[in-house]
Parts: structure tokens; C-alpha cells; sequence
């Protein structure tokens, strides 16, 4: 009996194996697409924890060495004071011995680039190095007003300002200087020039893209390593991220961050630190282009190989797919063959005289009729010994 259409179209209609093996193929993908996204989101907090950890560090060897170069200035600039204090009581200690003095004071703090003394009229007397020859008056520089106006300002440092005797860019530490009577009789001050900062600053391995600034507490930019724009144009700005804003509002000592840099629109992950007993911020910032780059490179392989994993359990999905549609073929043809063998199975109705066979239709047809409608037999007549001799009995006799 022949196979039935719906038979036949159920196996060369896969439906349920199509949908199996893509199904397969698809969550077998998904699962190391997740995978490879873990361990590239496992990596990325960890160099991204690793750059603020070194950023961190970086800020605290900062905040020591600012904290420590204003600490040393402050301690000469407080001799100085002292000493021109004793030298309007005592006209022996004025002058030259002075001048002696603030040398010798400036000697043990290099980082200082100058110590000088005004009188009331705010005119340096006293001091060492380039420009004393010609008389300077100071009268009008904020730090100087606001220690011959407030007894108590205690120690002033000014906003980042261009040294009249050193024509460079400076920030100055000054003490007020009183006569015994406690009136107002100058000022001492300490001159630090910011290029000193820079230098320390580059001195540091933030790497190619990173940066390292000193900041007052109103936000203003004393210095920064590299300059953003062409040397010296950029001290003083208040160019800062929100994150920054943020941050100077907390109240917090330290803290980290990542943001852009307005600058030169840079994303960088930031360490902060409030310098310890001055009014400074530094602030230490590594890119993420340095510090992303062995990270990249990683995501790059995970990546590639993800795609290849895919390209091959698909090439492998597509091969399969192929290989069963082929079996299923030949398995049908191999069906169809039992199916037609099969039809000669079973009991056939046959005439005990003529031998005709009678079909399913009821029809007597000849054997070989039957035979080669039924199979791929063909037939070729002739005649057996016995029926020759019954037919042809002269024949046989001789």
C-alpha cells in the first residue's frame, strides 16, 4: 500500500526539528554572549577601581607635597615676621642683618622663590634677589590691604598674580608685621612661583592623556600640568565639571569621580583631596583612553571570538540541518520501496486453471499483467520443457 501525502509531507516538513535546533543554536549563543559580557564588565570595574586606587595614591603624595612646600614657607615666612618685629624695637637687628637673616632662612626652603618685608606704605625694604634695586610698591595688592586692614587676617595667600619683581606668575604667602604697639608697620611675604608646581605636577605618571591640577577653594585654577591652552592664560579660571561643583559642596576631604574635562573634553577618572591645613584642592585625573587600553584590546579578542563561535555553530547548525534533510530523504525513498514490495504481500486471489490473478478492484488479469503493474519486473515468453512436450508431442518424440 503507498505511503499517504500527509505521511510523506511530515517528513520533508522538519518543522519541529527546524525549531529545536535554531532554538539550540540561539540560547547556546546568548549564553556565551552573556558570558563574554561579564567577564568584559568584570574587567572594566576593574581597571576603572584600579585607575581611582592609582589616582588616589597620586592625590595623597600630592597633598603632602603641596601641604609640605606651603607648611615650610609658612614656617620661614613666620621667622621672617618675628625677625622684622624684633628689628623695629632693636635698630641693630635692622638692615643688613636682616637681609642676612632672610637669606639664610630662604636658603633652607628652595621652594621659595623669594622673602622680602614691606614698610606701612606697603614699599619692599627688605630682601634678597632680582628687582631690589628698584623700590616696589605693593600697596595695592589684595593680601597686602587686608593685613594692614584686619589685625587678625593671621597668614594671607593671594589668588595666582604676576610678581612685579619676578615678572612670572607667583602665588604669595604674607604675615603682617606690627610695631610694639601693635600698629600696623608692613608686611612679610613669601613669593612661590607656580611653574614650581608644574614641574611637580609633570614629574608625576598620570600617563598621555592624564592631568594633575591645584585648585583654591573658591574653584580658581592655580595650576595645572599640561596647560589647556597657551602657558599662563588659564590660571585663574573657574572652568570645572558639575562633579567637581559637587564635590567642593559636599564638605568631603577626599573623594573620586569620573567626568569630562572641560578643557579638553577628556573623560578621566578623578581623585580629589582637600590639602591638609591649606586652602588648596588637588586634583589628579587618569584617562580613560590610558587607562582603558589594555581593556580594549580585550574587548576587541572577546569580540572576535564571540563572532567565530557564532559563525561556527551556525556554519555547524547549517551542516546538521543539511545531513538531517538528506537522511529524512533517503529514509522516504526507503519507505516508499518497503511500501511498494509490500504490496505483494498478503494472499492473492489466483485461478487454479488459468492462473489469472483477480486485483482490488475485482478485475481476473494474467499473471504477468499483474506483475509488472505491481513491480518493476519485465517478462520475455517462452515455453518449459513440459509444456513443450505436451504442445508439441512430434516434436518431443523425436
Amino acid at each position: 500500500m503507498a505511503p499517504s501525502r500527509s505521511s510523506s509531507a511530515q517528513i520533508f516538513a522538519p518543522k519541529r526539528f527546524l525549531l529545536l535546533l535554531g532554538a539550540g543554536v540561539l540560547v547556546l549563543n546568548l549564553f556565551v554572549i552573556l558570558m563574554a559580557w561579564v567577564s568584559l564588565h568584570k574587567g572594566l570595574r576593574t581597571h576603572l577601581d584600579q585607575a581611582a586606587a592609582t589616582a588616589q595614591n597620586l592625590a595623597r603624595v600630592l597633598d603632602d607635597s603641596v601641604g609640605g612646600t606651603f607648611g615650610k614657607a609658612d614656617l620661614a615666612l613666620q621667622a621672617v615676621q618675628e625677625e622684622a618685629e624684633r628689628a623695629l624695637a632693636d635698630p641693630a637687628r635692622a638692615g643688613a642683618a636682616l637681609d642676612a637673616f632672610i637669606g639664610r632662612q630662604q636658603a633652607r626652603v628652595p621652594e621659595v622663590k623669594a622673602l622680602r618685608v614691606t614698610n606701612a606704605q606697603g614699599v619692599v625694604v627688605r630682601g634678597l634677589g632680582a628687582g631690589m634695586a628698584t623700590p616696589v610698591n605693593l600697596s595695592d595688592r589684595a593680601h597686602f590691604l587686608r593685613l594692614r586692614n584686619d589685625p587678625h587676617a593671621g597668614l594671607v595667600i593671594s589668588k595666582p598674580l604676576v610678581g612685579r619683581l619676578t615678572g612670572t606668575w607667583v602665588i604669595v604667602l604674607a604675615r603682617r608685621i606690627e610695631r610694639p604697639d601693635h600698629s600696623f608697620a608692613g608686611m612679610a611675604q613669601a613669593v612661590i612661583e607656580l611653574d614650581q608646581f608644574s614641574r611637580t605636577f609633570s614629574a608625576l605618571d598620570v600617563g598621555p592623556r592624564g592631568s594633575v591640577a591645584l585648585r583654591d577653594l573658591d574653584l580658581e585654577l592655580i595650576a595645572r600640568h599640561p596647560e589647556p591652552v597657551s602657558a599662563g592664560t588659564a590660571i585663574g579660571q573657574r572652568i570645572v565639571s558639575p562633579e567637581f561643583e559637587a564635590f567642593a559642596r559636599s564638605g568631603h576631604r577626599a573623594g573620586t569621580y569620573r567626568a569630562l574635562t572641560p578643557f579638553d573634553h577628556v573623560r578621566r577618572t578623578f581623585a580629589i583631596r582637600r590639602v591638609e591645613g591649606q586652602p588648596f584642592y588637588v586634583v589628579v585625573g587618569l584617562a580613560d583612553q590610558d587607562v582603558l587600553a589594555e581593556w580594549r584590546q580585550d574587548l576587541a579578542q572577546e569580540v572576535l571570538e564571540v563572532v567565530l563561535f557564532t559563525c561556527l555553530t551556525l556554519a555547524a547548525s547549517w551542516l546538521l540541518h543539511r545531513v538531517w534533510v538528506r537522511q529524512q530523504a533517503a529514509h522516504a525513498r526507503l519507505e516508499a520501496l518497503l511500501a511498494e514490495v509490500k504490496t505483494l504481500g498478503g494472499m492473492l486471489p489466483i485461478c487454479s486453471h488459468c492462473k489469472k490473478i483477480r486485483d482490488d478492484k475485482g478485475y481476473w488479469n494474467q499473471l504477468e499483467a499483474y506483475l509488472n503493474e505491481h513491480t518493476d519486473a519485465e517478462f520475455t515468453h517462452g515455453i518449459c520443457p513440459d509444456c513443450a512436450r505436451e504442445v508439441f508431442p512430434r516434436r518431443s518424440a523425436t
